[in-house]
């Protein structure tokens, strides 16, 4: 077959394309092609809302913004394990493959526990300056 400018190119009518008619597809936000869920915002968004609620009240001086990363870490932690407690971590005994809902679980938890670490050292660090302010009202109190 030749390359030429005379070669033919494959077009379809106007026609052809009228009679075509798109297969049943996945609906948006169907669950047939799921994993662990841990990507998607369906899933996460209204865990990760309960897990802020109780972020707020653990670590109130913490930012919102902080505390609202934390909460998505948790929510994602929480469809991860799951889904690994049901499939276990490992893919392929043999070889020693981990699911990669495996990887991400332990990336996310690392994260999640640098922060938490800081958003409770921060959390002592504002208990002793309330006391240390309490104690220096009270000795003023003593003296005057």
């Amino acid at each position: 077959m030749s390359r030429g400018p005379d070669k033919r190119k494959r077009t379809m009518s106007p026609a052809s394309l009228a009679n075509l008619k798109p297969g049943p597809g996945f609906q948006s936000g169907n669950a047939i092609n799921r994993t662990h869920g841990a990507r998607s915002e369906g899933l996460i968004a209204p865990l990760a809302e309960q897990y802020l609620a109780e972020l707020q009240r653990e670590f109130p001086q913490a930012s919102e913004r902080v505390l609202r990363l934390q909460a998505r870490r948790l929510a994602k932690l929480e469809r991860l394990a799951g889904w690994l407690e049901a499939h276990g971590e490992i893919r392929h005994q043999r070889r020693g493959e981990v699911f990669e809902a495996s990887k991400l679980e332990e990336s996310i938890t690392a994260a999640f526990l640098t922060t938490q670490h800081r958003l409770e050292a921060q959390r002592e660090q504002a208990r002793s300056d309330r006391g240390a302010t309490l104690a220096r009202i009270v000795d003023a109190e003593q003296l005057g």
